[in-house]
Formats: C-alpha cells, sequence, structure tokens
C-alpha cells in the first residue's frame, strides 16, 4: 500500500512537532499490546512528557507508518524527527544507556542518594528479601519520570548501584539515583498488610508518593 500525500503530512508533523513521538497500539494510559506497553514503561521511567498516536484508530495511519519508516511492526519510537526503532531496539539502548543519551538526559554514574528506612519498614522488607534470595531477585528502588517509586525485586542488572539503609541493600539505577536523595521509606497497616510509605523530596511541590503495597509485593 502506498503512502498517500495526506498520511505523509500527518506522520511528518507529528514527527516534527513532538520531540519525543510513539507510534502505537493504544495510548500511555492504555496500551493494547504487549509491546507498546513495555516502550510506555521505558518512556515513563526517563521522561515525563512525551506525544503518542494510536494506530489502531486510523487504519490509514497505521499502514502509513511503516512505511514511512521502512519498519514493519509497531510500536515505532522518533526522538527529534529521527526514527529510532521498535521494542526490541528500544529495549537494548535502555539497557545499555544509549537511549538517555539520545534523549539527552544526563545522569551522574557515581550518585550515592541518602534514604532513611524505618526499623518496621527494614524489618518487612528483611523479610521480603529474604523469600526472593532463592530465585536470584533482589530489592530495587526506582524513581520515574514523575517521581512515583516503587519498589520491586528483580534480579541485579550491571548499572545497578547498591546502597545499605536500615541495615538493607537496595539497588537502584542511576537515573532513580539522581531522584533519590533525601527519600524515606516508612512503613503502614493497609487492608492487606503492612505495607510501605514512600516520601521524596525532590517530586514536584514535595508531595509524598504513597505506595501501600504488602511486603510481598515489594
Amino acid at each position: 500500500m502506498s503512502l498517500d500525500d495526506p498520511t505523509r503530512q500527518q506522520i511528518d508533523s507529528l514527527v516534527k512537532s513532538n520531540d519525543v513521538m510513539l507510534f502505537m497500539k493504544g495510548n500511555r494510559d492504555a496500551p493494547q499490546c504487549g509491546f507498546s506497553a513495555t516502550v510506555i514503561q521505558i518512556l515513563d521511567t526517563l521522561v515525563p512528557e512525551y506525544a503518542t498516536a494510536d494506530v489502531l484508530s486510523d487504519p490509514g495511519l497505521r499502514d502509513g507508518i511503516k512505511e514511512y519508516s521502512s519498519w514493519p511492526t509497531i510500536p515505532q519510537l522518533y526522538i527529534k524527527g529521527e526514527f529510532v526503532g521498535g521494542c526490541d531496539i528500544i529495549q537494548e539502548m535502555f539497557g545499555s544507556g544509549e537511549l538517555l543519551e539520545t534523549l539527552g538526559i544526563q545522569v551522574d554514574p557515581n550518585a550515592r542518594p541518602e534514604i532513611q528506612i524505618d526499623e518496621k519498614a527494614a524489618a518487612a522488607l528483611r523479610d521480603a528479601v529474604a523469600g526472593a534470595e532463592a530465585d536470584g531477585r533482589e530489592l530495587h528502588l526506582m524513581i520515574d519520570a514523575q517521581f512515583g517509586a516503587q519498589l520491586a525485586m528483580a534480579p541485579r542488572s550491571p548499572s545497578d548501584i547498591e546502597l545499605v539503609a536500615g541495615g538493607i541493600a537496595i539497588l537502584i539505577d542511576p537515573l532513580s539515583a539522581s531522584r533519590a536523595d533525601g527519600l524515606s521509606i516508612e512503613a503502614v497497616e493497609t487492608p492487606r498488610g503492612t505495607g510501605f510509605k514512600i516520601e521524596n523530596p525532590n517530586a514536584p511541590g514535595n508531595s509524598p508518593d504513597s505506595s501501600p503495597d504488602a511486603a510481598g509485593d515489594a
């Protein structure tokens, strides 16, 4: 199918008017395929704002973007007018740090933020860590571009920075580390059991981010 002029102009306008432009299935709040969801998760980690276009709502756009880029699959990411690639390439670039460079994000690889954990939270996290060690997972702290914080168990990656707070080893990626200095973690009781309240003084407006997940979900 040839790319007609109106569709080409539509794509040109989207690519040139947005520094970060993602053609995807669904939208940022509701991705409609796993590959689109993966790219959204990566971009949410890196940048607070970016544009998306839902190819499912426009068949002409869905076919046209493939011819425009000479790339056969969706999603497709453009940064500053240049085609970057699809999901696999974006994942590789994110893992290597190349995507940060392409986006112009500067990160201090030697950042060592100060983090405070109260005794009750430390005890709950210690139990969670003990339950995950057998399959090679360790405690990670991640902070996205909107300063949403998440505790999770995952394998260690080469770029992770190891911190110790409240007697607990925490792994944090360099970008999250640049957003975490002064962060505190407190235990809170929820209907599902003990969870965690995370307060980050670096968040816009210094508003606390509460994460009341149970310790077993950390």
